[in-house]
């Protein structure tokens, strides 16, 4: 179970993790007039759940027990990987990667920042300037699992559903690449 405030889970869930870095992804994509592709997705919802590799019960915690585990001790939940540290490191690592595309380097990115600015919206905040432990923390916050995390879901799950029935349409009528 996540960290509780007043009984109430201040970690956001991983479908709205990965909601939002599918969104951040596409909107990104809209607004280059560039193709989506299939592995910049999957990379944008990988990065979307990979700041919570620091958490041995999150999704991808569970997963990557043997960083994970480890990980969670030597700097525990949204610390170093919460950061605009972690982002800027990571994305530079992987730009020095030789076998890595630049653009599912860039969608790892974005959703690994999506991840962060949902945390951020969050009443738990997020210590954006690691290793300053000080948490930064939306002016308009929510509760995790509460309400605005749910419309959130929803609003991101119609538009992605809008998205998916648009690219399908053109791709139909033979307008995609």
């Amino acid at each position: 179970m996540g960290r509780m405030f007043f009984g109430v889970s201040l970690k956001m869930r991983a479908y709205s993790h990965m909601l939002l870095g599918t969104a951040t992804w596409l909107l990104y994509v809209r607004l280059e007039h560039a193709t989506p592709g299939a592995l910049a997705m999957c990379a944008a919802v990988a990065g979307s759940l990979l700041p919570d590799i620091d958490h041995p019960q999150s999704f991808v915690g569970r997963r990557f027990r043997l960083i994970s585990r480890p990980l969670s001790r030597i700097i525990g939940h949204r610390g170093l990987t919460h950061s605009l540290l972690a982002l800027a490191g990571g994305f530079w690592l992987l730009l020095k990667s030789a076998h890595l595309n630049v653009h599912v380097a860039q969608a790892l990115a974005l959703g690994y920042l999506s991840h962060l600015a949902g945390d951020w919206l969050t009443a738990a905040g997020i210590p954006l300037l690691w290793p300053w432990r000080k948490r930064f923390v939306s002016p308009v916050s929510f509760t995790c699992g509460g309400r605005a995390e749910i419309l959130l879901d929803i609003v991101l799950s119609a538009w992605l559903g809008w998205e998916l029935v648009e690219t399908m349409d053109l791709a139909r009528h033979g307008l995609l690449g």
